[in-house]
């Protein structure tokens, strides 16, 4: 299992060397405060996509309910009805 692309032994040692960096007596603190770090990054991210997909969401709405109309009107169109004259082929001489 994965998270953010990072295996299981990657994420020990991350935490190893957290501990080392930070210390053991700050090492929950410091947990907590990147956790809460990544969930607001996560939140904003969210709140980013939706304001980029709403307005696209309307534009493809609109480009499908015309599309639809579109073909409503050509299946709606009934074919020209064509007579098909007796052709005979003609020779044709060829000059040189």
């Amino acid at each position: 299992m994965e998270l953010f692309g990072i295996g299981w032994m990657e994420m020990i040692v991350i935490g190893l060397v957290a501990l080392i960096v930070v210390g053991p007596a700050r090492l929950p603190e410091a947990a907590q405060t990147i956790g809460n770090v990544i969930g607001y990054l996560s939140r904003q991210w969210k709140n980013i996509q939706q304001e980029i997909r709403q307005p696209v969401e309307g534009e493809i709405t609109d480009i499908k309910g015309r599309f639809e109309n579109t073909m409503r009107e050509v299946t709606d169109i009934e074919p020209l009805s064509v007579k098909k004259k007796d052709h005979k082929p003609t020779e044709q001489t060829e000059q040189h």
